[in-house]
């Protein structure tokens, strides 16, 4: 049984559509990420289960409990948002508490949990402070603590890590990341950056035009996007379009006059589209590849170089690992290889 049930979940202002038709089950413990372009109707979707947002249609139903008609208030759930929407003049012991003074807890069984939410968090020795003096890292675990010490029986995050440089943003994956599956709270997470999804999450949503296009692992979702917009939308890829023909027992693919062995395609001869990531292509000597071509532009990114080839199928781009060595320079011509299953069919305008 599921612990958190959306059913046919839908949002209209006026005459937009923002959410259409959202089905999702999410098990008790389980972190999951909502992730989109902008508008996609990822954050309304959020909002509707916090309460903020009435629904147009559907039910939002958590623990066998039907949350639509209860007010946000009541609906016990502990949410983070962008801002942090910190309290300025509350000290960091007080922020966090406020939520058991809501509910109010007695004042020794108060001051136990703030602190140890406090020292899940790292923040047990700056509790005096206020948030002004803090980091924004620190900020955003004086917000997490907040909205954890309740003991909510699920978690909303929304957009939690935007506001971070890129450095600590990273770092503060990892930390969300290990105090959730200390915590073992349900959550639920909206966010726009692929990278994270894909690093913190059991399970990832992706939408596009208020409609889930995929549900499934970030490992599963990356290696086999099935469609074009999944695969351009998480990570970098490059597509391949052309005709497909079963041979014997082969599938090849042939492109302006190349042709290529796939290990997957959609049981049936016809026009298709591949995608191929940059990470699965490795450069060769210009006649040993599966197709020839010549280095356009490359870039250095200080753990791996970006190489743009010109082929016969187009412009491909080639992520190179930085193994200390020299890569090969603009204007030099390579051949490129791949394994047969590193071409994955996508379906188009999905």
């Amino acid at each position: 049984m599921s612990y958190l049930r959306l059913e046919h979940l839908g949002k209209r202002f006026g005459d937009t559509v923002a959410v259409s038709g959202i089905d999702l089950e999410v098990g008790q413990g389980e972190f999951v990420s909502l992730l989109g372009p902008s508008g996609c109707g990822k954050t309304t979707t959020l909002q509707m289960i916090a309460g903020f947002v009435d629904p147009s249609e559907g039910r939002i139903v958590l623990e066998g409990r039907d949350l639509t008609p209860i007010p946000p208030e009541k609906r016990g759930l502990g949410i983070v948002f962008q801002s942090y929407a910190l309290f300025p003049h509350m000290t960091v012991e007080q922020n966090v508490a406020f939520g058991l003074e809501m509910q109010r807890v007695d004042a020794a069984a108060r001051r136990r949990r703030v602190q140890e939410m406090l020292e899940l968090v790292q923040l047990g020795r700056h509790a005096a402070r206020y948030p002004r003096e803090l980091s924004g890292g620190q900020r955003q675990r004086v917000a997490l603590a907040r909205a954890l010490v309740i003991a909510p029986p699920l978690l909303l995050l929304d957009e939690p890590l935007s506001n971070l440089d890129a450095k600590l943003r990273e770092q503060m994956q990892d930390e969300l990341r290990a105090i959730q599956r200390k915590v073992g709270t349900t959550t639920l997470m909206v966010t726009h950056d692929q990278a994270e999804a894909l690093a913190i999450s059991d399970r990832v949503v992706l939408l596009n035009g208020g409609r889930i296009v995929r549900i499934d692992t970030p490992n599963a979702v990356y290696e086999d996007p099935r469609d074009a917009f999944a695969a351009h939308f998480i990570g970098q890829t490059n597509f391949i379009a052309g005709q497909l023909d079963i041979v014997g027992d082969a599938t090849v693919l042939t492109a302006n006059g190349s042709s290529f062995a796939v290990a997957a395609g959609r049981g049936q001869s016809g026009p298709a589209t591949f995608s191929l990531r940059p990470e699965r292509i490795r450069l060769t000597d210009a006649h040993a590849g599966r197709i020839a071509g010549c280095i356009g532009h490359r870039s250095f990114h200080g753990n791996h170089w970006v190489v743009t080839v010109e082929t016969g199928v187009g412009k491909l781009r080639v992520l190179l690992p930085n193994d200390g060595s020299a890569a090969a320079r603009d204007g030099d011509t390579v051949g490129l290889d791949w394994a047969d299953d590193a071409l994955r069919p996508v379906r188009e305008g999905a």
